[in-house]
């Protein structure tokens, strides 16, 4: 059995993000983010930077602040908020 080295991910744990020809994970923009989606792209961001050796953490923090699933989390409890019939008065 091959075990993984520190620089290594398995590919069937990242379901977010995609690995480009620069060797960096760039993020799958998604329009609808729920929170536990959201918790799970937060997670899984973790598991690749800790993956990766520190020379490239930099620049893959650098890809992943072009999109943060926070505000789309936010913004899609927002619009739930607003057409379920329990926040109506």
């Amino acid at each position: 059995m091959k075990k993984n080295s520190r620089h290594e991910i398995d590919a069937g744990k990242i379901r977010y993000h995609m690995l480009g020809a620069d060797k960096l994970y760039a993020p799958i923009p998604f329009l609808f983010v729920t929170e536990r989606m959201c918790q799970e792209i937060v997670a899984e961001r973790k598991l690749i930077l800790d993956s990766m050796p520190p020379a490239d953490q930099a620049r893959q923090q650098k890809l992943f602040e072009r999109y943060n699933p926070k505000h789309s989390s936010t913004a899609f409890s927002a619009m739930v908020r607003l057409f379920s019939p329990e926040a109506k008065d």
